[in-house]
Parts: structure tokens; sequence; C-alpha cells
């Protein structure tokens, strides 16, 4: 899977690979563990949908490509205030902003449900495995879960099969 030539096939079959790999953990009672998986799930769902879509990398925005789809200026400006050493680097909330920009899917979906992944990602980052030291539960996880999965699925048609397919079960 890892070595496809297939960019994002590989990408969706890793990430299916981390949401069950948080599911089993989870399981174990590893509440902070799976959801800091999660959120890099969460992450990389933006990730690659800049990437396969629009052919932006978070960690060097081309900010003509932007200007050629249209985002808006004052956008695009923001952007590039933040350059260090010649690079526009943008993280997790910046990149479903800018999906939301191009008018993407995940975007609408990210701004539509704002508050909601306000919340978890706060809960995440004061956790114990990220900034803060508070634990994390299983209402945590089913709601960070339910979130990175809804997104899943808008990222790729194909994720059932993901999924299925890189179950510890199925790769025994």
């Amino acid at each position: 899977m890892v070595r496809s030539q297939h960019e994002n096939l590989k990408n969706c079959y890793i990430l299916a690979s981390l949401i069950n790999n948080s599911i089993r953990r989870a399981n174990e009672y590893k509440y902070d563990d799976a959801i800091a998986r999660l959120y890099r799930c969460f992450e990389l769902i933006a990730q690659i949908r800049l990437n396969s879509r629009y052919k932006l990398n978070s960690s060097d925005i081309d900010t003509k490509i932007l200007l050629d789809k249209g985002v808006n200026n004052e956008f695009i400006e923001n952007l590039e205030k933040t350059r260090e050493n010649n690079k526009i680097r943008i993280g997790l909330i910046k990149d479903f902003e800018l999906l939301a920009e191009l008018d993407d899917d995940l975007g609408k979906y990210f701004i539509k449900n704002r508050d909601r992944i306000n919340d978890l990602t706060y809960k995440r980052n004061n956790s114990i495995l990220a900034h803060g030291l508070k634990s994390l539960n299983n209402t945590d996880f089913n709601k960070f879960l339910e979130l990175v999965e809804n997104l899943a699925y808008k990222l790729d048609k194909d994720m059932a099969k993901f999924l299925k397919e890189t179950t510890l079960l199925n790769l025994i």
C-alpha cells in the first residue's frame, strides 16, 4: 500500500490505517492516544485534499495557485504575512479555511461544524499527550471519531473499502 505509485491511493490507505489504529487504542481504553491519532487523521485529510485536488502543500503554499483558483485576495494577503524563509506554512485550521476558500466540500463541512470542531480540538489540545494535563474519555473519542469518519468519507468515496482492508484482522 505505502509503496503505491498512486499518491492519493497510498495516502487514503495510510489514513484508513491511522483511523483503525485509533480505534484499537480506544478499545484498550487509551483515549488520549486514540484521539492524538485522530487529530493527525483530521490534519491528514485536509493535506491529502489540498495536494490531490489543488496541488497545494501545507508546508509551502504557492499563492500563484491560489490566485489562479480565485481565492479571496484578503485571504492570500493574510497568508503572505506569515511567510518565513520564503515559505508559507499553514496548520490544521488554516488548511480547512483554505479548503473553504476554494469552495471545497471538506472546507464547507468544516465551516458548518466549526463550533463542534473547536470544542473537540480544544479538548485534544488540553490533553496530556498535547499541551495540557487533562485526560480524555470514550465520549470524547466517539465524537472525534465521528468527525474524522465524516470527513474521510467525503475525502474519498472508497474510504469504507480502505478502512476494511486495513483492519488488523485483514492484515494477519
